[in-house]
C-alpha cells in the first residue's frame, strides 16, 4: 500500500472538536449498499492492529462537514492528489452530502461496536475532552478508540472507490485518511493507496 503525505496538519484540540461535532442533514431512511458496506469492511480491516482490542466504529457516516482540500484547488487537482479518479472523488463528495446510519452489517476481523448517536452524545458531551475520553474508557475499556469512515465514492468505472477514514484515539491523539481501493477480479475490494489528510499535534 502507499502512503502520500498529510494534507494538513490540525491542533490536538480537533480531535475533540470531531467527536462532538454537530449531525448535520440525517439520511436515516436511506440504506447503505451491500457493496458499500464490502468496501467499508475492507478499509477497516485493513488497519486493523494485531492486540485483540474491540473495535468501536460510529454508528453514522462522517457526512460533509469533513474538509480534504483547499479552497484554490479543483476537482482535477485534488484527484491528482490524491491518487483517484475525477469521477470517483465528485461522487463521494455527493453522496456525502448527508450523514447515514450504519447496521451491523460490517465483515470485520474482529468483534466491533456500532456507537450510536445517542451514546455518543452522552459520552462526549463535556467541555473537557479529557473527561469525555475517561468516560469512554470507563464504557469500553477494551478499545483502543472510535473508528469513523465516510459513505464510500465509486467512479464510472465500479471498478474504483475512495473513503474517508478517520480515528480518534483520545483528547491528544488522531488521525484521518482518504483510502483508495480497488475492485479484483474475484469482487473484493482491495486498498491500493491513503493519503494522510490529517493528523493531530501538540500546540
Amino acid at each position: 500500500m502507499k502512503h502520500h503525505t498529510a494534507v494538513n496538519i490540525l491542533r490536538l484540540s480537533l480531535c475533540a472538536a470531531v467527536i462532538t461535532t454537530a449531525p448535520i442533514a440525517l439520511c436515516a431512511g436511506a440504506k447503505l449498499h451491500e457493496f458499500d458496506y464490502q468496501i467499508i469492511s475492507s478499509v477497516i480491516n485493513h488497519g486493523i492492529d494485531e492486540d485483540g482490542e474491540n473495535i468501536i466504529v460510529d454508528g453514522m457516516t462522517t457526512g460533509a462537514n469533513i474538509n480534504i482540500s483547499k479552497s484554490s484547488q479543483t476537482v482535477e487537482e485534488l484527484a491528482l492528489e490524491f491518487d483517484t479518479t475525477v469521477t470517483a472523488l465528485r461522487e463521494w463528495t455527493r453522496i456525502n452530502g448527508r450523514r447515514y446510519i450504519l447496521q451491523e452489517k460490517l465483515a470485520l476481523d474482529r468483534q466491533y461496536t456500532l456507537l450510536a448517536e445517542v451514546d455518543r452524545s452522552d459520552i462526549f458531551n463535556d467541555d473537557d475532552p479529557a473527561v469525555n475520553w475517561r468516560r469512554f474508557r470507563t464504557r469500553f475499556p477494551h478499545a483502543a478508540g472510535i473508528i469513523r469512515v465516510s459513505r464510500p465514492g465509486i467512479d464510472d468505472t465500479a471498478k474504483n472507490a475512495i473513503v474517508y477514514l478517520e480515528y480518534a484515539c483520545g483528547a491528544y491523539c488522531g488521525s484521518a485518511r482518504l483510502v483508495n481501493l480497488a475492485q479484483a477480479e474475484s469482487g473484493a475490494w482491495l486498498v491500493t493507496s491513503g493519503t494522510l489528510v490529517w493528523i493531530t499535534a501538540p500546540q
